[in-house]
């Protein structure tokens, strides 16, 4: 009960850290859109919850976007615990989402 346990709420839990910090874009998020101190102060929460995952992937992925933690990196990171139209309702605006998910439309 133990590691499967801690792994589905360090998985909640980073999702809800994800999700305070793309609905607050304003305020975890400076004008080049990088995290400023208070979403860094925030985000780092997040590797206590990795550690007990213990996903390798996933440690290489958040280590990428905590040192350079642009918008881009973070969404990145975000897509493993949280759905894209999620995402996509959090984050911004539709144009900046389509930028970041390029979706290929295909003709039916």
């Amino acid at each position: 009960m133990g590691a499967s346990s801690e792994g589905a709420k360090a998985n909640k839990e980073i999702k809800n850290i994800l999700i305070k910090l793309l609905e607050n874009y304003g305020e975890f998020f400076s004008r080049d859109e990088r995290l400023n101190s208070d979403g860094i102060r925030l985000y780092k929460r997040v590797s206590y919850f990795l550690h007990l995952i213990d996903n390798k992937t996933l440690v290489n992925l958040y280590k990428k976007s905590f040192r350079n933690p642009t918008i881009e990196n973070i969404i990145e990171f975000a897509k493993y615990f949280i759905d894209a139209e999620d995402i996509k309702i959090s984050t911004l605006n539709n144009i900046y989402y389509e930028e970041m998910f390029e979706f290929n439309d295909v003709n039916v």
